[in-house]
């Protein structure tokens, strides 16, 4: 049997950023991933994903301008760069609350007018008398080398991250966590579950239940002019399933769009890694609509979500278990806070933004 003080099952974002900030802080990790670093079968296939503070809730804005520093100092630390600033337009009369949301957190935005948007974005086009709010701190992360670096500056520090092992289970005893991987048996301290969306299946087996439901989603990416293009979120067209635009300043040229939590729930063992025709044609006719000059679609790839029923992060500790969701198809823009938040709950230390909208066992996550 081996002894270690954190066993971290997952190694996706929020794993990896959970062992470089314990190993940061002394503590002996081991991570197990089922498959390898940056695999394509979870929620982080794809190279980008989307960086904001617009939220239509204070707290989550708050916790993305934490954020947007984490991610500064890690391309310090790693000497990478991992997010550039494009600037984000949200589109739609949900953009009353969120320019309310971003006000209340202090945060700047601008609210462009028809021919402002026009002028400044000439590229794109709307319907007249559309609402907006443009936040300069847009940005777009390169998601898969983040996961890259945070598992090489984990492993620096001395985390042990052992790809292609599973958890096989994973339950309390005594006044510690017994996982068995590798038909081999790791007793710890804690163990940080942050396995996406076979978590509810582990979590069950370890007696917590979790109200989570994997979606099969898909993104299509496009040959279009995406010069000085922001990212995009239009709630006018879809406020449940907003359809969204990303353009990439890494691969110019590019961009990326689908509809968010579009897809339907699945297995994630058993799950299609084909598009959705029918799904890919809705979004080439959106973008169609949106792009002046058109756009060519080049491929779609899918990811999974792990929806909550409110849409909210799970973020606790019970017992010697730490669960670890934050999830819903928007989480990725929090990945090195969440790390450090996920150390904290090991630790015990007072993390840095309350806590109690996440627990394991509030209301909208009874079954």
């Amino acid at each position: 049997m081996e002894h270690v003080d954190v066993v971290i099952v997952g190694g996706g974002p929020m794993g990896t950023a959970a062992a470089r900030a314990l190993s940061a802080k002394g503590r002996a990790v081991i991570l197990l991933e089922r498959f390898t670093l940056g695999h394509a079968r979870g929620s982080t296939a794809g190279t980008t994903r989307n960086f904001r503070l617009t939220y239509h809730d204070p707290l989550y804005v708050r916790m993305a301008r934490r954020s947007l520093e984490r991610w500064r100092e890690l391309e310090d630390d790693a000497g990478v760069e991992l997010l550039r600033v494009v600037g984000g337009l949200d589109v739609g009369v949900a953009t009353e609350a969120s320019a309310r949301a971003l006000e209340h957190a202090g945060e700047r935005l601008e609210r462009p007018s028809d021919a402002e948007v026009a002028e400044r974005w000439p590229m794109l086009r709307f319907p007249p008398r559309s609402s907006f709010v443009y936040q300069p701190d847009g940005a777009v992360l390169r998601s898969q080398e983040a996961v890259r670096i945070l598992a090489r500056l984990a492993r620096a520090l001395g985390a042990d991250v052992r790809e292609e092992t599973a958890a096989e289970s994973i339950a309390a005893s005594g006044d510690g966590v017994e996982v068995v991987a590798a038909s081999s048996t790791i007793r710890a301290t804690v163990a940080i579950v942050a396995a996406g969306a076979w978590s509810s299946s582990l979590l069950e087996r370890a007696g917590i239940p979790l109200t989570v439901e994997p979606t099969l989603e898909q993104a299509t990416y496009f040959d279009a002019d995406a010069t000085d293009l922001p990212t995009v979120i239009d709630w006018d067209e879809a406020p449940e399933q907003p359809p969204y635009i990303v353009p990439d300043p890494f691969e110019p040229g590019t961009i990326k769009a689908g509809a968010h939590l579009s897809g339907p729930v699945v297995d994630p063992d058993t799950r299609s890694f084909d598009a959705d025709e029918a799904r890919e044609l809705r979004v080439a006719d959106w973008v169609g609509r949106r792009l002046v000059s058109g756009a060519r679609s080049l491929r779609t790839e899918t990811c999974l979500y792990t929806r909550t029923p409110d849409e909210d992060f799970v973020l606790d500790r019970v017992g010697p278990l730490v669960v670890a969701s934050p999830c819903s198809g928007h989480g990725f823009k929090f990945t090195p806070l969440i790390g450090e938040v996920l150390a904290d709950l090991v630790t015990g230390e007072a993390p840095e933004f309350p806590l109690e909208r996440f627990r394991a066992d509030r209301p909208a996550l009874r079954a």
